[in-house]
């Protein structure tokens, strides 16, 4: 594929991923159509089909997308603590309050976070070091399954909670819950 058809490519998914997200505000995630995707992107069946499979392959492309992008704002903000990974995180996902609000309206949150645990890994390595993860290879999956089910956990609540409270807000109540000799 040339450059051209790559930046065409890459185009059309957006289109498709933006058309698929507009048509979640009206309808249930689970009746969106092939059709109604295509159309409200503009954009032929055929080329959907030649882009993904189906409207579930267009959702973990979104996710992947987001996940991405939460890690390239863990590199600009050179994160290099726990708790400073956890702020930036659930900082990312309150400048994307709407898309988590959809994804609550469909039913969609728990798809969402499934691809948390796997991204842990690669945000792991950036924290720390590659000789580290070698060397905690057999804890590693079982340290970051726990963190990340307890931050998905808690990104959940916040969100069935309507993000009322700020991130900087609920993470300081956190860290103070921990400090906490009551629990």
């Amino acid at each position: 594929m040339n450059k051209t058809n790559g930046k065409i490519a890459n185009r059309s998914k957006e289109m498709i991923v933006d058309a698929m997200l507009t048509i979640m505000k009206q309808y249930d995630y689970r009746e969106i159509t092939i059709t109604q995707i295509a159309q409200e992107a503009d954009l032929s069946r055929k080329t959907f089909y030649r882009l993904f499979r189906d409207k579930e392959e267009v959702l973990m492309h979104l996710f992947e997308s987001l996940y991405q992008e939460c890690i390239g704002q863990l590199k600009k903000r050179e994160v290099q603590h726990y708790w400073d990974v956890v702020q930036c995180y659930f900082d990312f996902w309150e400048e994307r309050r709407d898309i988590l609000m959809l994804m609550k309206q469909n039913h969609l949150l728990l798809t969402l976070f499934e691809g948390a645990y796997n991204y842990s890994f690669q945000i792991f390595e950036y924290v720390r070091s590659r000789e580290i993860v070698n060397k905690l290879d057999t804890q590693l999956p079982y340290l970051l399954a726990y963190s990340v089910g307890g931050m998905h956990s808690m990104l959940m609540k916040w969100v069935e909670d309507d993000m009322t409270i700020p991130s900087s807000v609920l993470i300081e109540q956190l860290k103070d819950g921990f400090k906490s000799e009551e629990l």
